[in-house]
Parts: C-alpha cells; sequence; structure tokens
C-alpha cells in the first residue's frame, strides 16, 4: 500500500530537520521543560534494561492521559506482564513514576523523529502498544505497522479543530488509522 505524499514529506522533513530536534530538546531543557539526565530518552535511547518476557507499551501524552491509563496498567502486571509507561512531559513522569505498580517502568517518550523511534522500539520491542486519546505520531504508527505490533487507541477523542484539520487530508488520516488494530473511543 503507497503512502500518500504528505507523511513521505513528514518523515523526509523529520529526518532531515534531527539535527534541530536536538537542539530543541536541549533548549527546551534550558527552559525545564525537559529533564537533563533523561534528554537521551527522548531521542529513544533506553532509560533501563528491557524486562524478559512480554512486554506491553502504554502511552499518555501528559498528566490527564497518563492517569487515566493506570488502571489498565495495573491490570496488566497482576496478569504478569511488564508494562512500559511513556508520557512527553515532566509533570506527568514524576507522578506517574510514585504511582506505578510493581512490573511497571515509565521513560519519556521519544519524539517522533525516524531514527529516534527506530532505536526506541529496538530496545524495548513491544508487544503491544495502547495510545490514549489522540497520539497520532505518523513515524511512531508506521514504525508499529512495519514491525506488526499491533497498535490499540484507548479513549480515543479528537477536537473540532483537530477534526476539521484531518477532513483536508482525508488520505493521511486513513492512512494513519487504518494501521491500528483497535480504536475505543
Amino acid at each position: 500500500m503507497s503512502l500518500p505524499l504528505a507523511f513521505r514529506a513528514y518523515r523526509a522533513a523529520t529526518t532531515a530537520l534531527e539535527p534541530a530536534v536536538l537542539g530543541l530538546l536541549y533548549w527546551r531543557q534550558t527552559r525545564g521543560r525537559e529533564e537533563r539526565s533523561r534528554l537521551g530518552e527522548r531521542q529513544g535511547y533506553p532509560g533501563r534494561q528491557r524486562p524478559d518476557g512480554h512486554l506491553i507499551w502504554v502511552h499518555g501524552a501528559s498528566i490527564g492521559e497518563t492517569l487515566s491509563l493506570l488502571p489498565v496498567v495495573e491490570r496488566l502486571t497482576q496478569r504478569g506482564l511488564s508494562v512500559l509507561v511513556t508520557s512527553g512531559t515532566r509533570t506527568s513522569a514524576s507522578l506517574i513514576a510514585r504511582r506505578l505498580p510493581p512490573g511497571a517502568a515509565h521513560q519519556f517518550v521519544p519524539v517522533d523523529v525516524p531514527r529516534y523511534v527506530r532505536r526506541f522500539l529496538d530496545h524495548w520491542q513491544p508487544d503491544l502498544a495502547l495510545v490514549a486519546e489522540s497520539e497520532i505520531w505518523p513515524n511512531t504508527i508506521m514504525a508499529l505497522d512495519e514491525r506488526r505490533i499491533p497498535l490499540v487507541l484507548v479513549n480515543a477523542r479528537m477536537s473540532d479543530r483537530s477534526f476539521r484539520r484531518w477532513q483536508k487530508m482525508p488520505r493521511v488520516i486513513g492512512s494513519l488509522l487504518e494501521r491500528f488494530a483497535l480504536c475505543l473511543a
């Protein structure tokens, strides 16, 4: 299946702009929006070893999404599965680290740059990915699909503004959404 031109352009741009993304991460760190000791995680470097056995990757962008996933994380760990929880904000990382059950760990999600995503997936090798709400990152979605890792969108929502924007690019959003194994609104 061919990819829409807009997606190919996005992938090329995020690849070409990788040095600028790294600069942006360091700039954000000087503003207190990134943790200096964990900047590598935003580049896909692991913050810890991958546990043995099956691993479920659970992602929530910020505090609300991440907290809404805690009951799911607890159920998965109770079933003996290891869970990697990712988020994108310092506040969510701090809060979630105190609340994770045994068998679950937190890492910052990598920025949606192909090499960062590849590095992240090469290390963690999740068996399943669960994403909360409206986190639609094209390079990540495509990388999961290429590796045949099922992706589930839980508690999906879309703002009116995003809906109007995606209506202008139906092939792009269609190409991305068809790669989800399941979408739960």
